[in-house]
């Protein structure tokens, strides 16, 4: 079954989702239906991707029901939801907090639950008319979680959302949905993973994060599909009135795999910590575009991307910080830092500051792009130790300014030893 307005009804009918979410994919659909791939010679921002080869009629809609997620135990979390495919999720939420009012269920059902929250807020972000990849996504998204955090609770302990590819050959479109109340506090972990790293899929693993007045939040999302999956995926973060985010991107899958993460900083006095991490290997390629919006007066926004790229992986970083003219007192920094470890890798990056207030405290941005410091790694050669430990010792050293922002421990260690393999 190809892309059609039968396979949205026949999805949205397998999760048995009320008549507005259906109509709401129908309308996306027609959107889709109406946009062309991106052209990639006269779009400027999809100017260097390079969408030779996908062909989106060899893909299934969605993924069938055919068995449940890896159910590994993970410590030291608050609660957990792990879904495969369009399979029923499996969700561990504790007494406690879901007496203060936490919800975390699968987004198709919160849809049944709460309409009126998740009616507020789906897609008033990551909106469908923007290209013909968020238009499918809105239109197929199949799967996905839903959190809310009310006013005023604190959550010590991470929650961590599993999703898992369920086979090669069809679309992987889940979505995360997350308001966070005046004054709560928590973070929140998001999986992306394929079980077998050579299956084929078009995935975008899509979030929209909204704070409210005073929130904390922290995000995390391990981009980990397999190395033959397209991924078109988008991240928005609304924040509102002093609140403050800390997020991390984390992408070693795909074939190409394209990303936008954007903190939108309406509320006066909020800030956004964003970080990011990719390794790439073999032809893998990345594509990220980051937008720091100051929108409101006194906002303060902090950005560092770190990658690493061996054999022929290329990467393509374009960052824009935007100073709106009411955002007075505003204060930003953006930074993208690459290492290449072949003659053949290739990274690009391009930082743009769009200032439309002259009454800032600061705004600035840097990129790097080269090898691994040879003055360091003769340090540490002469003192005995061997050219490809040396090596491995500067690119860990290098990418764990990020790694150590992950806060789940069984997270960051199965993290590090993906890029422990990938370096040696």
């Amino acid at each position: 079954m190809a892309f059609s307005k039968i396979a949205v009804e026949e999805l949205s009918a397998l999760h048995r989702e009320p008549d507005w979410l259906r109509a709401r994919r129908l309308h996306s659909f027609g959107i889709y239906e109406g946009l062309a791939v991106p052209d990639t010679k006269r779009q400027e921002d999809w100017r260097q991707v390079d969408l030779k080869g996908l062909d989106l009629d060899a893909y299934a809609p969605f993924q069938q029901p055919n068995g449940t997620a890896p159910a590994s135990a993970i410590e030291n979390v608050g609660a957990t939801l792990r879904q495969r495919g369009t399979s029923p999720a499996v969700v561990s939420l504790s007494p406690e907090l879901a007496r203060q009012g936490v919800i975390l269920m699968p987004l198709a059902e919160a849809a049944r639950v709460h309409p009126e929250l998740v009616q507020r807020y789906l897609f008033t972000g990551v909106k469908p008319e923007r290209d013909k990849f968020s238009a499918l996504h809105a239109a197929l998204f199949s799967g996905g979680s839903f959190l809310y955090v009310p006013d005023g609770v604190t959550i010590d302990d991470p929650l961590v959302s599993q999703f898992w590819s369920a086979g090669s050959g069809a679309a992987v479109l889940p979505h995360s949905l997350v308001v966070a109340g005046k004054g709560s506090r928590f973070q929140y972990v998001d999986e992306f993973l394929s079980a077998d790293r050579q299956e084929t899929a078009l995935a975008s693993g899509s979030v929209e994060i909204f704070l409210e007045e005073g929130a904390d939040v922290g995000y995390v999302a391990l981009q980990h599909w397999s190395v033959k999956t397209w991924q078109f995926a988008n991240q928005r973060f609304q924040l509102g009135r002093d609140s403050h985010l800390k997020v991390v991107d984390v992408a070693l899958g795909g074939q190409m795999a394209r990303m936008r993460v954007e903190a939108i900083l309406e509320g006066p006095g909020s800030s956004a910590d964003m970080k990011g991490l990719f390794f790439g290997t073999g032809d893998q390629v990345f594509d990220f575009r980051t937008l720091q919006d100051h929108v409101g007066p006194h906002t303060t926004s902090d950005l560092l991307f770190k990658g690493a790229l061996r054999d022929r992986a290329r990467s393509t970083y374009v960052g824009v910080v935007r100073v709106e003219p009411e955002a007075r007192g505003s204060s930003s920094n953006q930074a993208n830092r690459n290492l290449l470890l072949s003659e053949k890798a290739k990274a690009t990056s391009e930082p743009i500051l769009e200032i439309l207030n002259n009454d800032i405290l600061r705004c600035s941005h840097g990129a790097t792009v080269g090898p691994v410091d040879p003055e360091h790694l003769f340090y540490l050669e002469s003192r005995g130790i061997p050219h490809p430990i040396a090596e491995r010792m500067l690119v860990q050293g290098f990418l764990g300014e990020v790694l150590d922002r992950l806060p789940v421990a069984q997270v960051r260690e199965a993290v590090e030893q993906e890029l422990a393999a990938r370096i040696e």
